[in-house]
């Protein structure tokens, strides 16, 4: 990791990191301003020409043919702003993007001056800046070239080239349509055959899916399953997202209701929140909440998706019926019509949408980065902090 100092005689206050993405915290009058807003405008103006100036100074410091961008220059920072005005002015209800435009160029200055001087007294040290934000740059290039080749590849029909194992629905009005996307290939064509073709799709998948935490766009669109799951959506990724192009109104995450299905879900998450974050924000993204257990009590059918709903159904039947209970290992043991009566019945079924909550932007970038990251101590420590609370454990 290269640092750099702003200031003297003050901690670090930013520094490039091997992440594959920026991470800035800015503050107003000590106030946290999770949406940034004029003062981190500002920052990412100096640092851009701070570099390009310190290049030009340099000759030769960056391979010719070179084209970096303010993106490659950030990929990686680690930053943290703290400004203190008089009168603050912020922007939108939850007051969390400072909106004062006088604060932008002074911010610019400053920070510019100071990251300038830091890079011309520790020249290898900027050196070793300009080496991470030139393998970002390459790998952008790479990324878009494997982008591009991906788009050639798309179809101007959108029924043509998709994947092969899609069951697609008949209609071609996306706000009608829906994909589930299915763990397993057994699941898979239970939920093939119980489905409602006319607007439900169905992509299985096989395994778990690549973690995408830090993974580049290009290690992205060169694994299978996520592969597939873009060229289904149709509406790219990268620099060639569109979501207008999108085939699907509701993308809904169909595993199994134990411990591996979980896990699974929360890879599929990740992967909408770093590479298809606007799915999310735009409502697209949803978890079924498949039964795990059945219960019949006389005529009555029931069906609890975890052990406290199994209870609590049970507490509720009269004492002088003994019900039955059974517990199902997977999805693909359900038959297809119980499989759609439970979970792809649109007035039976019961879905969670994925969003995040105003105001929560930064505990969720937090969350995500410490549960799915390389540091393995992180996610000890969030065992550690929750464990009292899991009343049963599924290994």
């Amino acid at each position: 990791m290269a640092r750099c100092s702003v200031g003297r005689k003050r901690p670090d206050a930013l520094g490039w990191t091997d992440a594959p993405r920026e991470k800035i915290l800015t503050y107003v009058n000590g106030i946290p301003t999770a949406e940034g807003g004029t003062h981190e405008q500002g920052l990412k103006d100096a640092l851009g020409k701070a570099i390009r100036n310190y290049i030009d100074t340099h000759e030769g410091s960056v391979p010719k043919g070179t084209k970096l961008t303010a993106e490659d220059i950030r990929e990686g920072l680690v930053a943290a702003l703290s400004i203190f005005i008089a009168q603050p002015h912020f922007q939108g209800q939850t007051k969390e993007r400072l909106n004062n435009p006088e604060v932008r160029p002074a911010v610019d200055a400053i920070v510019r001056l100071a990251v300038e001087r830091w890079l011309n007294d520790n020249r290898s040290c900027a050196d070793a800046v300009l080496t991470r934000i030139v393998m970002a740059a390459k790998a952008r290039v790479a990324s878009r070239d494997a982008s591009e080749q991906v788009r050639r590849k798309s179809p101007v029909n959108r029924r043509l080239n998709l994947p092969g194992k899609l069951a697609d629905c008949s209609s071609s009005e996306a706000a009608e349509c829906e994909l589930f996307i299915v763990e397993g290939d057994s699941a898979g064509g239970s939920a093939k055959q119980g489905r409602d073709r006319a607007f439900q799709a169905i992509l299985p998948l096989r395994g778990k899916v690549l973690n995408t935490e830090s993974a580049s766009l290009k290690k992205v669109l060169e694994n299978n399953e996520l592969s597939d799951v873009v060229s289904a959506l149709g509406c790219g990724i990268g620099a060639d997202f569109d979501v207008s192009r999108l085939r699907y109104s509701r993308i809904i995450l169909l595993m199994d209701a134990d411990s591996d299905g979980h896990h699974i879900a929360t890879l599929l998450m990740t992967f909408f929140y770093r590479h298809l974050r606007p799915l999310i924000d735009k409502g697209h993204i949803f978890l079924a909440r498949p039964p795990l257990f059945r219960i019949d009590a006389g005529k009555q059918t029931y069906w609890a998706s975890s052990d406290a709903e199994r209870d609590r159904i049970v507490k509720r039947i009269p004492a002088r019926m003994k019900p039955e209970i059974s517990r199902f290992k997977g999805l693909g043991e359900m038959m297809p019509k119980t499989l759609y009566e439970t979970t792809l019945d649109p007035k039976k079924r019961r879905l969670l949408r994925v969003t995040i909550p105003d105001g929560e932007h930064m505990n969720t970038e937090q969350v995500v980065s410490d549960l799915m990251g390389k540091d393995a101590g992180t996610r000890y420590q969030e065992i550690q902090r929750w464990m009292a609370d899991v009343d049963e454990l599924d290994i």
